[in-house]
């Protein structure tokens, strides 16, 4: 692993565009902003290629899904394969209608995606894969299952998939691992699942390892069970200061308090 991971992404500061969740996207920003990154949240259609020559890496995310949304996606994804950098999708609730699998579906036989992350139910959704759970926030299921979906999406969409639950998954198709950090608390705040994906943007941006990828995707549990030592089960305030910490979080820190196991 890069032991200077979070140190390194500081000092180059890359631009990450997200076409984020209307209800998130302040989130998302600040997110990005304090691992050490530059967002740009641009919507309109009109400029939306122009912004993305600038940007180092493209994060998409289905939750606010109309057309436009879905134009300035595809066209910034476009622009980002051209310029060899990463993209990012979010294929948020994408089993819950017809207009969200289309758009996904879309998207991804449009363009070439770097990182798919979703929970179980919206991955296993991407392949066809019939899953017990609906909705959003459907992370029940054991282990072992959730790692053959998240190795046949890799290899049906030739990419890194990021399944998130209780325990992380995070595969290229092959090497599987496992992020153990989780604080319940998370779900208490809407949108911390599009706060995790510009994250990975932002490291995404470097080009980095699976296992890179994998440390990096351990960064918002690993604050947000510091932050929730400090502040119980109070709901803004935990938010708060998850946010805190994320800002003055360096690479020591993540290294002490991250719990990754690899399967395979």
């Amino acid at each position: 692993m890069n032991n200077n991971l979070i140190k390194n992404v500081r000092t180059k500061n890359p631009i990450v565009l997200s076409i984020a969740n209307t209800i998130t996207s302040q989130h998302v920003a600040d997110a990005i902003n304090f691992i050490g990154g530059s967002p740009m949240m641009p919507n309109d259609p009109e400029e939306i290629t122009e912004m993305s020559k600038v940007a180092n890496a493209v994060c998409l995310n289905l939750g606010s899904t109309n057309p436009d949304m879905q134009l300035c996606s595809l066209l910034t994804a476009k622009q980002a394969n051209s310029d060899h950098n990463p993209v990012i999708f979010d294929p948020v609730a994408v089993g819950a209608t017809k207009v969200r699998y289309d758009r996904s579906m879309e998207l991804l036989q449009q363009v070439k995606v770097d990182i798919i992350r979703g929970n179980t139910s919206e991955i296993a959704a991407l392949t066809g894969v019939t899953w017990e759970n609906h909705g959003i926030d459907a992370v029940d299921g054991n282990d072992s299952d959730r790692i053959k979906i998240a190795q046949a999406a890799a290899k049906q969409f030739n990419c890194r998939i990021m399944i998130s639950g209780p325990t992380d998954i995070i595969t290229d198709g092959q090497k599987v691992f496992e992020v153990k950090n989780d604080e319940p608390m998370l779900k208490t705040n809407v949108g911390m699942g599009d706060v995790l994906d510009g994250i990975l943007a932002v490291f995404a941006s470097q080009k980095c390892s699976l296992e890179d990828l994998t440390y990096a995707s351990a960064i918002l549990p690993v604050v947000a069970e510091l932050a929730a030592k400090e502040t119980g089960n109070q709901a803004a305030t935990f938010m708060n200061k998850t946010f805190d910490i994320l800002g003055t979080l360096d690479d020591k820190t993540l290294q002490d308090n991250i719990k990754i196991v690899k399967v395979k």
